[in-house]
């Protein structure tokens, strides 16, 4: 039985295992036929024959155990985690790191730190697969440390175990310098050439902002598999990049390796960028008729995006009605941003009420609604909203912006006071704002959604927190040198004139990573081209 599994010949094997009286049936022919049922992803007939096992008074051992859990969610991992515990396995490393790799996917990095201290004789896939649940919780400084502590051990890192170290220092709260010491480390290691390592640096690089360096690693690349093209589209695709993210999918095209939905997802990413409306028509149907790719949730907002931005709200809407599954908040969200920028304020009451519905609790389609209301003057409208957010003791989320000079993340909010050279900074602003002026820069008083003078307006608009965060890195830093600025929320198309302008002005490049996408100033233009 055991030899046709091996050659996954499973139904010769089921018949064997149906011709077993249950007296012969080991521990070992069980294991086996609940492996084969987890090899064809029949978690039905693996839960089943669990329980039959256990009825026959036959006691899992540690390759069992460790078979099952690969099965989750189908057997609960908490339900094994328990008859682990009475059987005294959780120790070995088979089970322990099995059981490790199920919390991971379910992001439970409390309960997988625990599992991983109690291990002995912790090996290389034990220390990968806790690096792989930091780095899924963005927790670089944890994966940092753990990396360490395991070089320390003497245990040589392994291809997955830099990749994931790797992705956790991509995140947006890991030091801006940290990717380029592990990049070092993978050359030390002479791991440069795996393919999972180099793709999660070209991810990295883009993710902190240098969409060269990604391209250097991408074309250093000696092979090249599904990942690694995924990795390079996607990166041009959230730099604002889409005609070059494209270009690359034309190359992928070429090079004959198969699609799958998260190349589409890059693609048309790349054309709501850029907004290349023909060009996301035509990709999204070659994947659904020539690729074969049915549409996720992530396609149709992508589509939803595209055409909501070019201000095509009926074409937006008419897509939501013909999706095949209802829209998710994510669709909904979209849509109700584009229609306060294009201030059509019916579809957007129709959007505000489907996104409070699925999401009572979130701000921002409060936050979206009255700011539209306030943009067209409807201030009444705008006080019943915010009346609304604090009965449901809704709170706004407060903007922030973070820029790293040398080693140290400085952050701000909006008017903030808090930081030690604060004096400096509104002195560079004030500064500032008589350059731009001179320049031709007329503060857009419109945008400050506040029932207010001018004035006032002008001084709500320049205290924005990216402009703080600017002026600090203006400050500290030799004049030429780039500044990378990160932002929680979406940058104003104020604050976008003012870095565009800032850029000409002081001769540099300036990088703002807001949630939605990079945008990349430079001799005072944006690489967003003023879509975003």
């Amino acid at each position: 039985m055991i030899f046709y599994i091996k050659c996954t010949k499973f139904v010769q094997a089921f018949k064997i295992f149906s011709s077993m009286s249950r007296d012969v049936r080991s521990v070992k022919s069980w294991t086996a036929i609940i492996s084969a049922y987890v090899q064809i992803k029949d978690p039905i007939n693996v839960a089943s024959l669990f329980n039959k096992m256990r009825r026959d008074s036959v006691e899992p051992n540690a390759v069992t155990y460790s078979t099952l859990l690969t099965a989750s969610p189908a057997i609960s991992p908490f339900q094994i985690h328990a008859l682990v515990i009475k059987s005294d396995y959780q120790r070995v490393p088979l089970v322990g790191t099995a059981l490790l790799i199920a919390y991971t996917k379910m992001g439970r990095t409390c309960e997988s730190l625990s599992i991983f201290k109690s291990i002995d004789a912790k090996d290389i896939i034990a220390w990968s697969a806790m690096l792989a649940c930091h780095a899924q919780a963005g927790d670089s400084e944890g994966a940092v440390n753990l990396f360490k502590e395991m070089v320390m051990q003497r245990i040589k890192p392994n291809e997955y175990s830099l990749s994931s170290v790797i992705d956790a220092s991509s995140s947006a709260n890991a030091p801006t310098d940290l990717g380029k010491q592990l990049h070092a480390v993978t050359i030390k290691y002479k791991y440069l050439n795996s393919i999972c390592v180099s793709s999660a640096l070209v991810t990295m690089y883009a993710k902190k902002g240098s969409i060269e360096s990604a391209q250097k690693v991408f074309d250093r690349q000696s092979n090249r598999d599904l990942v690694s093209w995924n990795s390079i589209i996607c990166s041009y695709a959230q730099h604002g990049y889409g005609e070059r993210a494209l270009e690359i999918f034309r190359d992928m095209e070429k090079s004959g390796v198969e699609m799958d939905s998260v190349t589409f997802i890059g693609v048309l990413t790349g054309c709501v960028h850029a907004g290349l409306i023909e060009e996301g028509e035509k990709y999204f149907n070659s994947m659904v008729n020539v690729h074969h790719i049915k549409p996720t949730m992530e396609h149709y907002s992508c589509m939803v995006d595209l055409y909501s931005r070019a201000g095509k709200l009926s074409e937006a809407s008419d897509l939501i009605n013909r999706m095949p599954f209802p829209a998710d908040a994510r669709v909904w969200r979209t849509l109700l941003g584009a229609c306060r920028m294009h201030r059509n304020i019916e579809l957007g009451e129709i959007a505000a009420k489907n996104l409070i519905s699925l999401e009572p609790d979130n701000p921002a389609a409060y936050v979206l609604l009255s700011n539209m209301y306030a943009g067209l003057g409807k201030w009444e409208e705008r006080t019943k909203i915010r009346k609304m957010m604090d009965g449901r003791n809704v709170k706004k989320e407060a903007g922030c912006s973070w820029i790293q000079i040398r080693s140290t993340i400085h952050s701000f909010i909006a008017s903030d006071t808090s930081h030690p050279m604060s004096s400096k900074i509104y002195e560079k602003l004030e500064e500032m704002m008589i350059q731009l002026k001179k320049e031709g820069y007329r503060p857009d008083t419109d945008l400050v959604l506040h029932n207010v003078g001018d004035e006032q307006k002008e001084r709500i608009l320049y205290r924005h927190s990216e402009r703080l965060a600017l002026a600090l890195g203006l400050i500290c830093t030799p004049r030429g040198m780039p500044l990378q600025i990160m932002k929680n929320l979406r940058v104003c198309a104020d604050c976008h004139t003012v870095m565009k302008m800032v850029s000409a002005i002081e001769e540099r490049e300036i990088v703002v990573r807001d949630t939605s996408r990079f945008h990349h100033f430079k001799a005072g233009s944006c690489s967003c081209g003023d879509y975003w």
